[in-house]
């Protein structure tokens, strides 16, 4: 049975970057992502929105302005900061997602998830997400 990927499903992802469509020099091999879909307190950011009913093997290809960065990503953009190394952001991030895994994931695994999804949605005036220090 392919689970999907929806509300407080543990989702594991593959992330390539790019400055441009089609061209991925930020990541020089296919970089993980794991986290649980809408732990976060003020739900689903609009990076989790894209991703609800996809299932393992899906593949997106999506074009985020680095102005609307902080936004689309919210509290998952440091993890994916984390995950592209600290690579510098282009004016257009190209982010080729690759679902890898959909899975239910243990209670005290969205417990964590919900406490880390706090921590990040304020995480310092000096991280450079965007989020003035909240």
């Amino acid at each position: 049975m392919r689970i999907e990927v929806d509300h407080l499903k543990k989702v594991h992802l593959l992330l390539e970057a790019g400055s441009e469509t089609g061209k991925q020099d930020l990541t020089s091999a296919p970089r993980a992502l794991t986290f649980i879909c809408g732990a976060a307190s003020a739900g689903m950011c609009p990076f989790e929105y894209q991703l609800l009913g996809k299932s393992a093997g899906d593949r997106l290809v999506l074009s985020i302005p680095a102005a609307r960065l902080p936004e689309t990503m919210a509290h998952l953009l440091m993890p994916l900061r984390k995950a592209l190394d600290g690579a510098p952001i282009p004016p257009v991030l190209s982010l080729t997602v690759t679902i890898e895994a959909v899975s239910e994931p243990a209670p005290r695994e969205i417990i964590r998830a919900m406490a880390e999804a706090t921590n990040a949605e304020g995480c310092g005036a000096d991280c450079d997400c965007g989020c003035s220090g909240h």
